[in-house]
């Protein structure tokens, strides 16, 4: 089940003598609020582990019906409407169905969609820190620019995803992490090799032609994990070992020296020499 948040930034704007009556005057508003009819759906099927959140955000059409006042500048300011729309979490792939207004309001305040930051969040263990996040979005402007990819005729637009596992060795929590790198490949799933010059996951679409239709997200895991620092592990046939620290008068660095020395880490409460499988 999506669980859907009306985050009231208002609210945390408020204080001092102004907040008893801006509280009420907010609770009348907040009965107010509603989303538009129209709306797109956005869709796909999201690898197992993997949950996506999407916070959608309004511009006000009426900024001088969207005031609210802000104990902080000490002045009215303009409100922000925005919506969030998180996944849970699955073991397996499971199908996600998001649908997402083109407009929102709240009392004569109204406002249009102008973008969806969209947050991939994978996990890779039980702890509480053994998640990591990437990040994507779709822009949302009057009418498609010629350069952006167009709808199918079925009302189909379909956004690559593709995502690999980055390991290391935490300094923080003393063990092996991982980091989520998730980018855009082109149309035969291949990412460009120059790391700057990959894209983000999303699109730009048209608000003029978005009522009715789907954004479909495809993603996908890379089952071949990466160091997330090149030369601090080398590839043996029984899996990846990491070279060890050296100090140096600038620090303590990590690389791998010909020929190398390796260290030990720990992994799921066991001290390990090789990864994925701990032991040679």
């Amino acid at each position: 089940m999506i669980r859907k948040l009306i985050l009231p930034l208002s609210l945390a704007l408020l204080g001092g003598c102004t907040l008893t009556g801006s509280l009420a005057k907010e609770a009348v508003l907040s009965l107010t609020e509603r989303e538009g009819r129209e709306r797109f759906t956005l869709a796909g099927e999201l690898p197992a582990h993997f949950s996506i959140r999407a916070t959608a955000y309004f511009s006000p059409d009426n900024p001088e019906r969207c005031q609210v006042y802000s104990i902080g500048q000490g002045e009215e300011v303009t409100r922000e409407l925005i919506t969030q729309y998180t996944t849970p979490y699955h073991d397996r792939p499971a199908d996600l169905s998001m649908d997402i207004p083109l407009t929102y309001h709240i009392g004569l305040c109204n406002g249009t969609l102008r973008r969806v930051a969209l947050q991939f969040i994978g996990r890779y263990g039980q702890q509480r820190w053994q998640d990591d996040a990437a990040y994507g979005g779709l822009a949302i402007v009057d009418s498609r620019p010629a350069q952006a990819p167009p709808f199918d005729r079925d009302g189909t637009l379909t956004v690559r995803g593709y995502c690999t596992w980055l390991f290391q060795i935490s300094k923080l929590q003393l063990e092996l992490s991982k980091l989520l790198s998730c980018s855009e490949p082109d149309e035969h799933w291949q990412l460009d090799p120059d790391f700057a010059k990959r894209r983000s996951i999303g699109a730009v679409l048209g608000r003029d032609e978005l009522a009715g239709k789907t954004v479909r997200l495809d993603l996908r895991v890379n089952p071949e994990e990466r160091p997330a620092m090149r030369e601090t592990w080398i590839e043996f046939p029984q899996g990846w070992k990491p070279c060890a620290e050296e100090e140096t008068p600038e620090g303590t660095w990590v690389w791998c020296r010909n020929p190398p020395t390796f260290r030990t880490f720990s992994m799921d409460g066991k001290e390990c020499t090789v990864y994925p499988n701990c032991k040679e």
